[in-house]
């Protein structure tokens, strides 16, 4: 099935503003010259002429391949996964600590005392107004704040799910890890708001579809009927914006027109959600790349006059996203519990 741009009608409604997605996807990105189109061609592409015959060099290397693989499981088993599980039991001995002094009446005296150890022995400065939980993490994994702001966090969630002690490495594990435990609270938060981030994610991708289309230069006529699936309602802002082709490979180049296809609005969100899996999930990075290639059609003087000049139009509207500041340890010291 492919998605093409023969049957370009009107573009979606712009989405509100909403909070952001995580910025690790951020992370050694040149924000000036990123190349949105990459990721659009992510699969794998069809040989049309290859034959699959391997030398014996070529199986010599699938089996050196399969060799590693088995050391790759044994290292997993023997020494990532006992280590993930000894990390999962130190928080939570961690966890049942803070839990520990949260409850007792001498809280606040436990904590100030805590405190004054880490600066006066150790030179790090806490919050006054810190957690119990914040306390301990900063306190016990001294020489790694990235990391201690990631535990700091899977523990604090686990806290406002009132996960006890005992249940902490299965609640971890049953998350995928620290990552993973970490996005659960993000993740119920956006749930909560209808799920705009991944909305406004779907909108974007269309933009950058339908660009792609306008500026195409690889046209075909098609004079076939267009079959519409769902009927759009009266006055529908959210009407469908492609038309979805589909055709029977008979060999090499030779393609045979089954029928195109007018899906509607929500089928065709899923079919642009699946083209656009591989791209950045961080709306901010999402809408740069479209900026960015909207700069690229407004320089290519192979495009019309008019598009390219829209083009310089559009860039002159501020970017919708804000770029998020990567969350630190001292950041998260007052959140409360």
């Amino acid at each position: 099935m492919q998605l093409t741009n023969g049957a370009l009608k009107k573009s979606a409604t712009p989405p509100p503003i909403a909070s952001q997605l995580p910025v690790d996807e951020l992370e050694g990105v040149d924000l000036e010259t990123f190349d949105l189109s990459a990721f659009v061609s992510t699969g794998k592409t069809k040989d049309k002429n290859a034959v699959a015959v391997l030398a014996p060099e070529v199986m010599n290397f699938v089996k050196e391949s399969e060799e590693l693989f088995k050391l790759g499981e044994k290292f997993e088993l023997e020494v990532v996964q006992r280590g993930h599980q000894s990390l999962y039991e130190l928080l939570a001995s961690i966890y049942g600590l803070a839990l520990r002094i949260e409850e007792s009446p001498q809280k606040d005296k436990i904590l100030d005392a805590i405190r004054k150890d880490m600066k006066d022995n150790h030179e790090i400065i806490v919050k006054a107004n810190s957690t119990p939980i914040n306390v301990m993490v900063k306190y016990v994994i001294r020489t790694d704040k990235p990391a201690a702001t990631r535990y700091a966090k899977v523990l604090t969630v686990a806290r406002q799910e009132n996960v006890s002690v005992v249940d902490l490495p299965p609640y971890i594990t049953r998350r995928g890890g620290v990552a993973q435990a970490q996005e659960v609270e993000s993740v119920a938060l956006a749930k909560k708001a209808g799920d705009k981030s991944t909305k406004e994610r779907t909108v974007l991708l269309r933009e950058f579809f339908k660009l792609m289309g306008e500026t195409s230069k690889s046209n075909f006529q098609f004079s076939g009927d267009v079959i519409v699936h769902t009927e759009p309602k009266e006055d529908d802002k959210d009407a469908s914006t492609f038309c979805v082709f589909v055709a029977h490979h008979v060999s090499g180049d030779q393609y045979k027109m089954i029928s195109a296809n007018d899906l509607g609005k929500s089928w065709e969100d899923n079919l642009v959600k699946y083209l656009g899996k591989g791209m950045p999930n961080n709306l901010y990075l999402l809408e740069r790349g479209i900026r960015n290639y909207k700069r690229s059609i407004a320089n290519d003087p192979t495009q019309p006059e008019s598009v390219r000049k829209d083009m310089e139009r559009q860039l002159t509207v501020p970017m919708k996203y804000k770029q998020t500041e990567v969350i630190e340890m001292d950041d998260i010291d007052d959140a409360p519990l």
